[in-house]
């Protein structure tokens, strides 16, 4: 993109905060625009000498599974992943999610057109800091990560970014699919879309890597085993949801509450040495979560990324796993007010 259009853009920027947005808004705006400007097509990115052949493979992969997206998942490709942008060894943007410490209440920002969001992403990092640190002095569990990859729901053009090639294939293949499947299926509620989401992009994943790699192959055994992990470590994620949720419903004072919370979570980082380790076929990935600082940021995004798994799974099932029929399903229930029910009552119907 030349320099004149990058002037043009940031005008846009300007525009925005002149006609009432938000500095944050105006933020987001410059950011991503400037991430456009940067981006080339992806069949010249395999020709840059800078990128490592190790790269310029990821790249091809993601072309095929881009491809596959759209050829047989039946997902909203668009102008999506066509594109890429060189960011050397630095995240594309960083998430910023928060709660109650005594509730699973989630903090929302009100953005205009959006409305109400559980989490807000950053292009820069003092940016995310410096709100953290705000919710922080309100009293709020906080979460901050760094994000490869997102999607503007088929608004923009996402490009496919240095930072996303880190991933192994399984991820990268189940990213691709995730964030096509939100330019595909768009509800009122973020833990729907996000969790479909979740489903299409592991589902997915592994169909794919068995067309690529033959389905003995190494890398579907490898992403089956990596989901069978995930799996367990989601599971204790919910008991102990579960478990704290008992605390926070109960009558203690807040600082009961807190005081409770702490003890269940140490109660629940030495069962997971304990318990969950021991099944895992790789422990040492996880081995963190036995000292790790849970709190709810963390386990609240745990459950706006993995809600009715199973329900997706048997609505999958039941179309005899035809991808346009069953993405036709859910995209019926985003629909509804509200999603899950009404896939619920879709599986009910004879």
């Amino acid at each position: 993109m030349n320099r004149l259009r990058v002037i043009v853009l940031t005008v846009s920027a300007v525009v925005c905060l002149a006609a009432g947005c938000s500095p944050y808004v105006a933020s987001v705006i410059q950011g991503e625009l400037e991430l456009l400007a940067q981006t080339v097509p992806i069949e010249s990115a395999l020709e840059d000498p800078a990128l490592s052949d190790e790269q310029k493979a990821r790249l091809a992969f993601v072309i095929a599974a881009r491809d596959y997206a759209g050829k047989v998942v039946g997902l909203n490709v668009a102008r999506n992943y066509q594109t890429f942008v060189n960011l050397g060894n630095e995240p594309l943007a960083w998430n910023l999610s928060a709660s109650r410490k005594d509730a699973f209440e989630p903090y929302y920002w009100t953005l205009p057109i959006a409305g109400r969001i559980p989490y807000l992403g950053f292009f820069e990092l003092d940016q995310a800091l410096a709100e953290r640190d705000r919710l922080v002095g309100l009293g709020y569990d906080t979460m901050i990560y760094e994000l490869d990859a997102y999607s503007t729901l088929g608004v923009l053009p996402d490009p496919v970014t240095s930072s996303l090639l880190r991933r192994n294939l399984t991820s990268l293949a189940d990213t691709v699919f995730h964030e096509l499947t939100h330019s595909t299926i768009i509800s009122g509620s973020t833990n729907f879309d996000e969790s479909v989401a979740t489903f299409v992009g592991r589902t997915a994943a592994i169909e794919f890597l068995g067309v690529t790699f033959g389905p003995a192959s190494a890398e579907v055994s490898a992403a089956t085993v990596g989901y069978a992990d995930q799996d367990r470590h989601q599971a204790f994620l919910r008991a102990l949801i579960d478990e704290l949720q008992a605390v926070y419903a109960s009558e203690l004072s807040y600082e009961e509450k807190l005081a409770r919370r702490q003890e269940v979570i140490q109660a629940a980082q030495q069962r997971y040495a304990a318990e969950v380790l021991p099944l895992l076929e790789q422990p040492d990935l996880y081995r963190g979560f036995t000292t790790f600082s849970y709190n709810n940021a963390y386990l609240l995004a745990h459950v706006r990324y993995n809600q009715g798994q199973d329900l997706f799974a048997r609505v999958h099932e039941q179309t005899g796993r035809a991808w346009p029929e069953t993405l036709r399903l859910f995209a019926r229930a985003a629909r509804a007010p509200a999603p899950f029910e009404e896939l619920r009552g879709l599986l009910e119907q004879p």
